[in-house]
């Protein structure tokens, strides 16, 4: 036998209750700004940010660039045949502006340093470094290194350099180098006027081959969004800033408030249950015939109300028929002791012939005897075929009689033909009657086996009158004067 996968209907509204608010808070919080927000909306945010910091950039570079162009304005105007300190002092002069400089120099259009804020590097020959080109005909952002590439680890200066005098026949060329925490300077002031600070974000700038020149913040797993520092096509430098925020996770005060919640939900469930259980086990209280007088004083539900009174109703129509039931086994079972009492008493055998089917059923009074009696059925062909043929047409007749005239009572004497049956070569006296509604062709017939009456002889005296028995159960004294008809 299977049993029900929830133990009670409190259990089964506790977890649909239960289920119910946790999916349903569960599809708040997934569409909700706290938690997750509109995924356009925040990587718009984000988008923004990433562009913050690219022009923070760009905006550095420009104002390094412009203070070159002023630079190198300088020194055009003091040209060739001026004072030849005056270019270093200048330098010099400029780096003590800006410490965040690594330095500056000014080259000839041969690449020779002729002037520097460090005195190291005057007379270096920078003619081979591939910025130095580009230099003498526009302002360029490069390396101090040559052979850059991607994925070199070394981390390299930057140069910004530009022509000195025309661009066609330029004097030389002036450059400054950038270091690398010129770089992590401007992206900390880009990060301090982010939300938050930037607190969680990862920020890394590349150049243009693919070089990191700059990676802060934590090893954030959220969606990467990008921004160019610089137009390329206006002539920018092109550099690539990704920015990386970190997994949104959901609060922990929504998913605390969710439980909360949930558990409320199954504790309703589970009084609403039980609720509904007390007309369930009035339910079954009625089915076992032990709730007649109980009643449940506050319904969950007209359903279960309405169940509970039709089982009620029902019980009680049920009792109402048992009750009859027995009442009619019991006058059933007198009526057939008092029928058994008649038969054994009259020592009868009662039949029960329908001509319609030609089924004969009959009890014998010899077997209620010993405490049984068994319904014997035959056909009426078999009957008859025990009947001597004089006597057939007879008891024919007389079955037409009682099955035509409804309620008419016949008598009849037919003998048995001779054989091995119990009633064979005897006198059976039938008493036949039609009984039930018209048109029905069941007649009922009580036998008995007959006797011929026998005269005393007169030498007899009365008191030695004796009785033979014929047949079990039935004695005729011989003394009866004349033939006695049934009944």
């Amino acid at each position: 036998m299977r049993t029900g996968l929830f133990s009670s209907l409190r259990s089964l509204l506790a977890f649909l209750l239960l289920l119910a608010t946790v999916f349903g808070g569960l599809a708040v919080l997934s569409t909700s700004d706290r938690v997750t927000g509109n995924p356009r909306r925040i990587e718009a945010e984000w988008r923004v940010q990433a562009d913050l910091v690219a022009e923070r950039l760009e905006g550095g570079l420009l104002a390094v660039e412009q203070e070159l162009l002023f630079a190198a304005q300088s020194l055009a105007i003091q040209g060739p045949g001026g004072d030849p300190d005056a270019p270093a002092r200048l330098l010099a002069a400029w780096q003590r502006l800006h410490p965040e400089l690594a330095d500056a120099l000014f080259a000839d259009r041969a690449g020779v340093v002729l002037a520097a804020s460090r005195r190291s590097i005057q007379g270096a020959d920078v003619s081979s470094s591939p910025w130095f080109a580009k230099a003498l005909s526009g302002l360029v952002v490069g390396e101090a290194a040559q052979g850059s590439r991607a994925g070199i680890g070394v981390i390299r200066n930057l140069i910004v350099a530009a022509p000195v005098g025309e661009a066609g026949a330029p004097l030389g060329i002036v450059a400054v180098q950038l270091p690398p925490e010129w770089t992590d300077g401007i992206v900390a002031g880009a990060r301090r006027m982010l939300p938050n600070g930037g607190r969680g974000l990862s920020i890394r700038v590349m150049n243009g081959s693919g070089r990191s020149l700059h990676d802060s913040g934590p090893n954030a797993q959220g969606p990467e969004v990008r921004a160019t520092v610089g137009d390329v096509e206006r002539g920018g430098v092109g550099w690539l800033v990704t920015l990386r925020p970190p997994e949104t996770a959901a609060p922990a005060l929504p998913l605390l408030i969710l439980l909360g919640a949930g558990l409320f939900a199954a504790a309703v469930g589970w009084l609403l249950g039980g609720w509904a259980t007390c007309s369930l086990d009035l339910a079954e209280a009625l089915c076992r015939q032990e709730g007649q007088n109980r009643t449940v004083a506050f319904p969950l539900t007209r359903d279960l109300n309405r169940l509970t009174g039709s089982i009620r109703a029902a019980i009680e129509r049920s009792m109402v028929r048992e009750r009859l039931l027995q009442e009619k086994r019991a006058a059933l079972a007198r009526s057939r002791d008092r029928i058994r009492a008649i038969r054994s008493l009259s020592g009868s055998t009662c039949w029960e012939i329908d001509l319609a089917t030609g089924k004969v059923v009959w009890t014998d009074r010899e077997d209620e005897q010993g405490g049984t009696t068994p319904e014997r059925v035959c056909n009426l062909e078999d009957v008859l075929a025990h009947v001597e043929p004089e006597d057939r047409a007879m008891m024919s007749d007389a079955l037409g009689t009682v099955q035509a005239k409804h309620g008419a009572v016949r008598e009849v004497i037919v003998r048995t033909r001779s054989g091995a049956e119990r009633i064979s070569g005897r006198r059976l006296a039938f008493r036949l009657s039609a009984m039930g509604g018209a048109g029905t062709g069941r007649i009922y017939a009580l036998s008995r086996e007959y006797f011929e009456p026998l005269l005393i002889a007169p030498s007899v005296e009365c008191s030695a009158v004796s009785v033979e028995r014929r047949s079990p159960g039935l004695a005729r004294p011989r003394h009866e004067s004349a033939i006695r008809r049934l009944g």
